[in-house]
């Protein structure tokens, strides 16, 4: 979970933040930072869904917001955030009514105040925001934390790792205790369309994906070319914070449809792809498992490993830490299809095992947001 100072409730920190958004000419950010913010028009209390930095977060943010007003039509909700994401937010919003959404305030005791002065919110969710002691403190409403550590006692938690889940237990500072699942879960396309397999030219040529971070490129790389597959299939590979690999054939965004031929390393540097990257995939290696590639690839039935555990709990996947080990496991799937489709069904049946208790845990939230 990032963090932004400048929301946070140190005064230098704070005020910096709010030069900075003057010189760049966003003051309705730097206003909102020092809770100059008003609840949408119209009648009805307020409910505060408040995001932390990230699209991850604010992406949850976006999918609370609307199941509040799908359970809850008489109230106003306010979404406030650390980082916007032009390209995420028309993409996911709806025309609702009665809602307010845009950045949000800072964590300084009289920003709170103010906010909640203007605001009188019924209830408030923290969308994996890092817990603001200040808010939490002054505010009388009853508070829900999705994804974010104990603080103080709190009407319910919903946390989103086994981990998480043992920390609440352990502080019981939480009046509900929801079971532990991952919300990412619930934004993995469960049905992907597969036309990027036969538009490859994949017949006995394998389509492989590896994910992983800059610095794990230059190993894994060595490691692919040394493989027999190497020259056969093809490599799909996606780098973290939106690096470019070394040595790749082509883009996918530039890609002109036609099929690709073996040895053939394709970046898939759109997001947007990774759905159909996981779907056509004969094997995935998540080198470094963010949450995101991860449910989709499990989502896609591929069979999955990862270069280090994810704290999601029960995860029926290899660990392969060394490069030479994956390329060893790849050529093993390329053997069997059996083998292939075991790894893949019990992915699958993982995924579907998380997004359930997703779906769980989001119904008991809205009852308990039924009662504010």
């Amino acid at each position: 979970m990032n963090a932004d100072p400048g929301y946070g409730s140190s005064f230098w920190p704070v005020w910096r933040a709010v030069l900075r958004d003057y010189r760049r000419g966003e003051g309705h950010r730097a206003r909102a930072r020092l809770g100059f913010l008003s609840p949408p028009e119209g009648r009805g209390r307020v409910v505060w869904i408040k995001a932390g930095a990230g699209p991850d977060s604010l992406r949850l943010g976006v999918e609370l917001l609307g199941a509040v007003r799908d359970r809850r039509r008489d109230v106003r909700v306010v979404l406030t955030f650390e980082q916007d994401d032009p390209e995420l937010l028309p993409r996911l919003l709806q025309p609702w009514p009665k809602i307010g959404i845009g950045y949000g305030p800072c964590d300084r005791p009289r920003v709170v105040t103010r906010v909640l002065g203007r605001f009188q919110p019924c209830g408030i969710i923290l969308a994996e925001s890092k817990p603001p002691e200040n808010l939490l403190r002054r505010t009388l409403a009853p508070v829900a934390v999705v994804g974010a550590a104990p603080a103080t006692p709190v009407a319910a938690a919903w946390p989103i790792s086994t981990a998480g889940e043992d920390g609440w237990e352990r502080s019981a500072q939480a009046e509900q205790l929801l079971p532990a699942a991952d919300p990412q879960a619930r934004f993995a396309e469960a049905q992907a369309d597969v036309v990027l397999r036969s538009l490859a030219g994949a017949g006995e040529r394998r389509l492989w994906w590896w994910h992983g971070t800059a610095a794990q490129w230059p190993a894994w790389l060595a490691a692919w070319k040394a493989s027999p597959a190497s020259g056969e299939d093809i490599l799909m590979v996606s780098l973290t914070a939106g690096a470019s690999p070394s040595e790749a054939t082509l883009k996918v965004s530039g890609w002109d449809r036609r099929a690709l031929p073996g040895g053939t390393v394709l970046h898939v540097d759109d997001a947007r792809w990774h759905a159909a990257a996981a779907s056509a995939a004969h094997g995935v290696h998540l080198a470094h498992p963010g949450r995101d590639v991860l449910w989709q690839a499990l989502a896609a039935g591929s069979a999955v490993s990862l270069g280090a555990a994810a704290d999601s709990g029960g995860l029926p996947v290899p660990i392969l830490a060394e490069p030479a080990a994956v390329a060893a496991h790849w050529q093993e799937l390329r053997g069997s299809e059996a083998l292939r489709r075991t790894q893949g069904d019990a992915a699958r049946r993982r995924f579907w095992e998380e997004r359930r208790q997703v779906d769980e845990n989001l119904a008991a939230l809205m009852d308990r947001v039924w009662m504010w």
